[in-house]
């Protein structure tokens, strides 16, 4: 029997921020995929490994993490890949944004900071149930980064994606984006893991909702967005299911016929 590999994405796919909690129904699906010895759970999402204790309740079921939207691979509890952004760049960044007095932040591998707080930092943290990280606008000059953010308006996105064109810049459900390493996305991570782990690309499988997950679902063809997912995910992915809160991840496995 061929191995099978499931994606999921975690912020409204597999945790819903509104009720802070893992949907029974959702803890009741992964316990029944963990059941198949032919069926392997991976996490692919833009938290890092710190920042998972809102799935403590299902990391039993989980040995493999694509993290920082594939900048980090955990697999066995083991750190197997990491790609941190070039300095030079960060430096850029940091440069860019202040010019413009943008507030921003670093994702680091054990630590995250924010140049500032203010209320529209607070509300995307607040939106993902993430906890506020501390202000340290110089973190990048002694520590790898893996990701920054930026909080601004949507009309912004456009202006900076130009101006990075080396970087990546990907927009969130919120009012921000994220800046990774060019090429860097959550496909990169999976395709990393299929090579290891041996699986064809036709047994992988994938669900999610945001735009972190548009090269996800556009080469994993066995994909499903949420139905709260964002426009974008879901014109990627080849399935929609329900809203989480309707028991969209059950719904969306059902539709991929490994429930």
């Amino acid at each position: 029997m061929e191995k099978k590999i499931v994606f999921f994405d975690i912020d409204r796919t597999l945790y819903d921020p509104d009720i802070k909690a893992i949907p029974k129904s959702t803890i009741k699906a992964l316990k029944d995929l963990h059941e198949h010895d032919d069926i392997e759970i991976a996490i692919a999402t833009g938290r890092a490994f710190y920042m998972l204790h809102i799935i403590d309740e299902i990391k039993e079921f989980i040995n493999i993490y694509v993290l920082i939207n594939g900048q980090i691979i955990i697999k066995d509890g083991e750190t197997i890949y990491r790609n941190p952004i070039n300095k030079q760049q960060v430096e850029k960044v940091v440069e860019s944004f202040n010019r413009n007095d943008m507030k921003y932040g670093f994702l680091g591998e054990f630590d995250e900071t924010l140049n500032i707080v203010d209320e529209k930092g607070k509300e995307a943290f607040e939106l993902v149930d993430m906890k506020l990280p501390r202000i340290d606008p110089h973190f990048y000059q002694d520590n790898d980064i893996y990701q920054m953010w930026a909080f601004c308006d949507r009309t912004c996105h456009d202006d900076f994606k130009n101006e990075f064109d080396d970087l990546e810049v990907v927009s969130w459900l919120g009012g921000g984006f994220d800046v990774l390493s060019q090429g860097m996305s959550k496909k990169e991570g999976i395709k990393r893991i299929l090579e290891l782990e041996q699986i064809p690309l036709r047994n992988a499988y994938a669900i999610g909702d945001g735009d972190n997950d548009i090269a996800m679902m556009d080469y994993i063809d066995n994909s499903v967005a949420m139905g709260n997912g964002s426009v974008e995910c879901k014109k990627h992915a080849k399935y929609i299911t329900d809203d989480i809160k309707n028991d969209g991840l059950v719904k969306g496995l059902k539709i991929l016929k490994l429930l």
